[in-house]
């Protein structure tokens, strides 16, 4: 903001004592900012169309067989580019009930190959836990899913 208070006055004085030249060189700016942020909104759109491709969901308590990592969840790489990190929430509700029972945000350094898939146990949080719930309800007795939040693609270099 103050580069920008500084600016004004010395383009103005610029202006009155050069205005070809200003003009010019104010128009020369104005398209290369112009060029700039058409290139950095592209290449956001981009990166979240692909990363809207990246699915996660969970089957609960299904194909889980250590109690210290009760809760499957899957991850399809639906993008043409190779995913190394996921950062997600894992969601959980009692059947019935819209409110959420359980909520951690987690990070999967997992890298899924273009249309691939991968899917693993993971552990809950024991801060968060289930524990403290009214009637202590186990990782089965929960509906769960996965709510991506954002997804870093290998470059393409």
């Amino acid at each position: 903001m103050i580069l920008l208070l500084l600016a004004v006055p010395i383009v103005l004085v610029c202006y009155f004592l050069f205005p070809r030249p200003t003009l010019f060189a104010l128009i020369v700016v104005i398209f290369v900012a112009a060029v700039v942020a058409t290139y950095v909104y592209l290449q956001q759109s981009d990166r979240n169309d692909s990363a809207s491709l990246v699915v996660g969901t969970s089957k609960g308590t299904d194909g889980c067989l250590d109690p210290a990592k009760p809760v499957f969840v899957q991850f399809t790489n639906g993008s043409e580019r190779q995913a190394n990190v996921i950062r997600f929430r894992l969601l959980a509700k009692r059947p019935g009930f819209s409110i959420e029972a359980y909520s951690d945000y987690l990070t999967s350094y997992k890298i899924i190959e273009p249309r691939g898939t991968y899917g693993t146990c993971w552990a809950l949080n024991h801060y968060r836990g289930l524990e403290t719930l009214p009637g202590g309800p186990s990782p089965k007795d929960l509906e769960w899913s996965v709510e991506i939040s954002s997804v870093d693609f290998a470059s393409d270099n």
